[in-house]
């Protein structure tokens, strides 16, 4: 195994790789990353992810209380559900565009579904933000009932 940087990595095989090889594995791990903040969120709406853990949706108002936490983040569930699909679909219709293509683009379209993780932050940041507001306005609203 010569050129090998680690005993289980050789390079020579990783060198080996087609560009179409490289975007179907990216292409998996995008589903991957939208799988990984699909389970952190879904942990934080039940509780086993606490607001001061450093993972999660991390907003000032979806931060503010622990009630705003959980509201926020079981808003935001469905929204990351999408996602994990909005990735893989993504991926499948690159992934055929890249055997279309052939090996020269086909590298790089493997990137595109990253833009569905990405761009699912938003859409869950904005539903998370809006549920702990509302959340944080019942808060206030017993809090003045009970003086």
């Amino acid at each position: 195994m010569t050129g090998s940087s680690a005993w289980w990595v050789d390079d020579d095989i990783l060198g080996a790789m087609s560009d179409e090889t490289t975007g179907l594995l990216a292409g998996v791990l995008a589903v991957v990353a939208a799988l990984i903040v699909y389970s952190m969120i879904r942990a934080a709406a039940s509780g086993q992810l606490g607001r001061d853990s450093g993972f999660g949706l991390i907003t000032g108002a979806v931060k503010k209380t622990e009630a705003t936490w959980s509201a926020g983040h079981e808003a935001a569930l469905p929204v990351a559900k999408k996602t994990i699909w909005a990735t893989a679909g993504l991926w499948l219709v690159t992934l055929v565009l890249g055997l279309i293509v052939g090996e020269t683009w086909a590298g790089y379209l493997g990137l595109v579904p990253y833009l569905a993780v990405i761009g699912g932050f938003v859409p869950m940041i904005r539903t998370a933000n809006a549920a702990a507001e509302q959340a944080a306005t019942k808060d206030r609203g017993k809090k003045k009932r009970k003086r």
